[in-house]
């Protein structure tokens, strides 16, 4: 019974330094086509193995402080505590982009673009 519960505790315990979702690199977009990840501290998206984005203009790096989750229209969403601000990239005609979320609604919510749940961090952080 001892026994038991010790291997109970070590799988607790182990389940509770599990990296959550939304800090896990590289991060495979829903359908599989995109990888999100870090090169150097700088954000990039790949295509299979190809660079389609290495955004050295980022008003962020690489840092504990950050947190990324793919939503199911193919956005890459980066929530930044220290700054709590909210960017997104999104592939346009043109290739990926990054845009400031204001996190303002409008006058039809039911289409107002939101971050996908899970973004932000589980608990708060300090500071």
């Amino acid at each position: 019974m001892r026994k038991l519960l010790f291997l109970v505790f070590l799988l607790l315990l182990a389940g509770c330094h599990k990296q959550p979702a939304n800090r896990v690199l590289p991060q495979r977009s829903p359908d599989g086509r995109y990888v999100f990840d870090f090169d150097r501290g700088v954000p990039v998206i790949k295509e299979d193995r190809l660079l389609v984005l290495r955004d050295e203009a980022a008003p962020f790096r690489e840092n504990p402080d950050l947190y990324w989750l793919w939503d199911g229209e193919g956005r890459l969403w980066i929530y930044d505590d220290a700054s709590k601000r909210v960017y997104y990239y999104q592939k346009t005609p043109e290739g990926w982009r990054r845009y400031y979320w204001s996190g303002e609604r409008s006058d039809h919510p039911e289409s107002d673009l939101l971050p996908p749940l899970g973004l932000y961090p589980p608990c708060p952080t300090r500071h």
